[in-house]
Parts: structure tokens; sequence; C-alpha cells
């Protein structure tokens, strides 16, 4: 098993298309980190500006077109803002992990890149003809198929790892190495402000965000086995992907959406506080991922496996 994982890693990585990607990926998080420090603006006195915030926050609030999403971040920006000039709590200095958590979003970036990759690990087979002689090898079909999806998950866990190392290197030459136990101010489950570990929350936020990843990459990869096209497979996951962004907007106010993959895809969420729901919480969303991986890992298996290579 091992020796077919070690195979289909080295498929993976002969590909030009693989070299693209990660290129890609370096160059878009060097490029992301470089123009926040070229626009970074200087803090004299941060007291002016944490009030100058909360008076914007609080003019926002009055906005009709805000969205409940929208909303709820502005109300919980101002209430950390507020939290600081009650008590006397300056912002922390710019820090590698600050920065790593404000651009979580380049881990969107991941997703698109290992759904490129998951969609043409099996029809690129079938398109090359090469699924017969992988097929005649004295392995399962079971052990073909899982040794792809485990090296197209390690792919984008990989991918996850180089994301945030290179994001801290960028970080760490602009702003030093950064103190692992510097705290700063974010809310809890419950709501209430209060001083956590800035590391540990980019730790966590990154180390979590690999099950949405790993949702796209199942649901990609049972499409491309299925239909055995990998063009497909990239845009009906990447269809699926935009439409869930928008998922979570209308989980607020749609109860039932809440057991959708979508509505669940995004982890930062839980980090600031953002639930697409109050009642949905880190461990329920995580739970609707895993089921549905199952069933999306099964699917693939079942049609694999019964599925005649002649047509």
């Amino acid at each position: 098993m091992i020796g077919l994982i070690q195979n289909e890693m080295m498929k993976i990585v002969n590909r030009k298309l693989t070299w693209i990607i990660l290129f890609l990926l370096i160059t878009i998080t060097i490029g992301s980190f470089v123009i926040n420090k070229i626009n970074e603006e200087p803090v004299s006195d941060w007291r002016s500006e944490q009030t100058q915030l909360a008076e914007r926050y609080e003019g926002q609030l009055e906005i009709n077109e805000l969205t409940p999403q929208m909303y709820a971040d502005t109300e919980n920006r101002l209430q950390i803002a507020n939290y600081r000039l009650e008590n006397d709590i300056a912002p922390v200095s710019e820090n590698p992990w600050s920065n790593l958590l404000q651009y979580s979003g380049l881990v969107e970036m991941v997703i698109i890149f290992a759904i490129i990759i998951a969609a043409d690990i099996v029809s690129r087979e079938y398109t090359s003809g090469t699924i017969k002689l992988l097929l005649i090898r004295p392995h399962s079909r079971s052990k073909i198929l899982l040794s792809k999806y485990i090296a197209v998950s390690l792919f984008a866990l990989g991918m996850l790892v180089l994301l945030f190392i290179i994001g801290y290197g960028v970080n760490a030459i602009f702003y030093g190495p950064g103190n692992l136990n510097i705290t700063d101010l974010f809310l809890n489950a419950e709501g209430e402000v209060t001083e956590m570990s800035v590391f540990m929350q980019a730790i966590k936020m990154y180390g979590l965000s690999f099950f949405p990843i790993l949702s796209y990459v199942t649901l990609s990869f049972a499409i491309s086995t299925i239909l055995r096209n990998s063009a497909l497979a990239v845009g009906i996951s990447l269809l699926i992907m935009i439409v869930g962004n928008a998922m979570i907007e209308a989980t607020t106010n749609i109860s039932w959406l809440k057991y959708l993959p979508f509505a669940n895809s995004d982890i930062s969420l839980y980090i600031f506080h953002l639930p697409p729901r109050p009642e949905m919480t880190l461990s329920f969303s995580l739970s609707v991922l895993l089921v549905y991986i199952v069933i999306l890992a099964g699917l693939s298996w079942f049609i694999f496996k019964k599925r005649d290579t002649a047509g």
C-alpha cells in the first residue's frame, strides 16, 4: 500500500501542472504579505485609533444594507475596540502570527489548487488509457483508489503547510520571529472578550482548515471518478465552492442549510466568533464535513469498483 501511495505521489510531483500550482501558491502568498507591509500605516496613538474605529463601527451598524454576517463581524470588532479602551489594553504590535490570522482567506487558494489536482488524478488515467495497465497489477481496485485519494490528500496537506511556512517566513522577515506567548483579544464561544494566544489561534485556524480542504478534495475526487472528466470535476467543484460561500450567508435565515457541507466550510468563522447560526459550533461543522467526506469517498469506491474499464 505504501508503494502505491509513493507511486501516486511521484505522478503528482512529476507533472508540470503541479509545479505551476506550487509556484502560484508561493508567489501569491509572498505577494499578499508584501503588499500588506507596503500599505501598512504606523500608529502613534493607539487610543485615538481605537476610538476612531469604535465610532466607525457604530456608524456601520446603523447601515440597513449590512448582511447578518457583516453586522455580526462589525459588532464583534466594536466590542473588542470598546474593551481595549475600557481596560487600557493596547493592540499587539505587528507579528507573524496575527498577520497569518488576518490573511486566513489564503486557505481558499489551497482549496482551489487541491480541487484541480484531485479532479485529475483518476480521470487522467482513463483519458490516457493507463487505467487498464494500472488495474492488471496485483492490487485490488480498493487499494488503487485509496492510494490515489491518500496521495492527493497528502498533497493538499502539504500545500496548507507550505502556505503557513511561507506566510510565517515572509512576516518573520518584516516583524521578527514573534513571541509564542503573545496574546491578543478574541471572542470566545460565549461571545465574551478574552485574551488568547495568537500563536495557538493561528495553529488552530490553519490546522482545522484541513477539514474543509479535504471535503472539497473528496468532492472533486468523487466527481472525477464518477464522470471520468477532470474539466467537469474542476468546474462543478469550483461552482459548488462559490455557491457554498453564498450558502454561509443564507444559513443565517434558513436553518436547514446548516446540514449542508458548504455552510460549514469556513473554519475561520469560529476563530472570530462568527458562526452562521448561534447553535452551530466548531464540533458540529467538523462532524458535518466528516459525514460528507465518508459519503463521497464511499460513493467513489462503489462506482470505481463496479465500473467496466472498457467503458
